[in-house]
């Protein structure tokens, strides 16, 4: 166990209960995410997708082991007194180790990058306002959330366009490859224009569906349906190439104009499309963390 560790191991044991209800709510919105069931290409409890090296069981470590980690980072954002960019800091340190932890959780396999460095925002985003503002709104969440990565991600995106990665290294991730082969932003453009994949197609979406009284499994497929259908997939990107990104939005699409997730039949007809995203090795991984972020901020705007 090195310093930071050591350190973090320590403050685990001193959070705040507001660090708590807000982490544990990322914690459930990952474990909500997997249960989603039938996804096409993606883990859920019926089917690996298309992955041969984990399953639900695989998130399920993953998801327990990153828990007190975004509980951690909710706390940072709720007592660090400290500007907007520095709590993005401090907050990111925190999710390094939140990767150590999945990847030892998970036998080295990549379950929940992505969602370590979203959830993580949101959580700290979350206490700020909290600590702020006495309440978490739609508004200020992404008022603090801007302030606390436009900057500094600007600036992350203007180095790998030049080239290097974030912090000066090779080019390694799917979504700096992608920034340079294709002149997609991926999850850092989402960030720094505030998700508006998110409050534009997902969070209507889920809403609708909860006030139609549908049944919950079938409100998270439908969204993620939206989010196929309208988002710049990166992981489709990384494992494919645009033409298979389209042919995947326009399948998304046609699934929606037949009446989504909410038809008799979408059931069936996920479990086919499942069969052939399989076979296609397409797997959504952006859309569903997307998803998984929808229902987080479900969690704490609304619960």
């Amino acid at each position: 166990m090195n310093g930071l560790e050591y350190k973090m191991e320590n403050e685990m044991n001193n959070v705040s209960d507001m660090g708590v209800e807000i982490g544990s709510r990322a914690w459930k919105a990952l474990l909500e995410e997997v249960y989603t069931t039938p996804k096409p290409g993606l883990v859920d409890i019926r089917s690996s997708g298309a992955h041969t090296d984990m399953d639900v069981t695989t998130f399920e470590k993953s998801a327990d082991a990153l828990k007190q980690y975004l509980i951690r980072i909710a706390d940072q954002g709720y007592r660090m007194d400290c500007s907007p960019e520095e709590l993005f800091v401090e907050a990111r340190k925190t999710g390094v180790a939140a990767e150590r932890a999945m990847f030892a959780a998970t036998g080295g396999v990549n379950t929940h990058k992505g969602l370590v460095f979203t959830l993580g925002i949101l959580c700290a985003a979350a206490g700020r306002c909290e600590k702020e503002y006495g309440r978490i709104t739609a508004r200020e969440l992404m008022d603090v959330e801007q302030k606390m990565v436009r900057k500094i991600l600007g600036e992350e995106l203007r180095t790998i366009e030049g080239g290097r990665a974030s912090d000066g290294a090779r080019i390694c991730s799917n979504g700096e490859r992608n920034l340079q082969e294709y002149g997609t932003t991926g999850i850092r453009g989402e960030a720094m224009l505030g998700y508006p994949s998110v409050w534009k197609y997902a969070l209507p979406t889920l809403r609708d569906g909860i006030r139609r009284q549908q049944t919950w499994n079938r409100v998270k497929l439908q969204t993620l349906l939206v989010l196929m259908a309208n988002v710049e997939d990166s992981n489709v990107l990384s494992r494919q190439d645009p033409e298979t990104l389209v042919w995947m939005q326009e399948q998304a699409r046609s699934f929606l104009n037949d009446g989504g997730a909410y038809a008799p039949e979408a059931l069936d007809r996920m479990r086919k499309l499942d069969e052939e995203f399989i076979r296609r090795n397409i797997s959504p991984g952006g859309c569903a963390d997307l998803l998984a972020m929808t229902v987080f901020l479900e969690l704490i705007l609304n619960e």
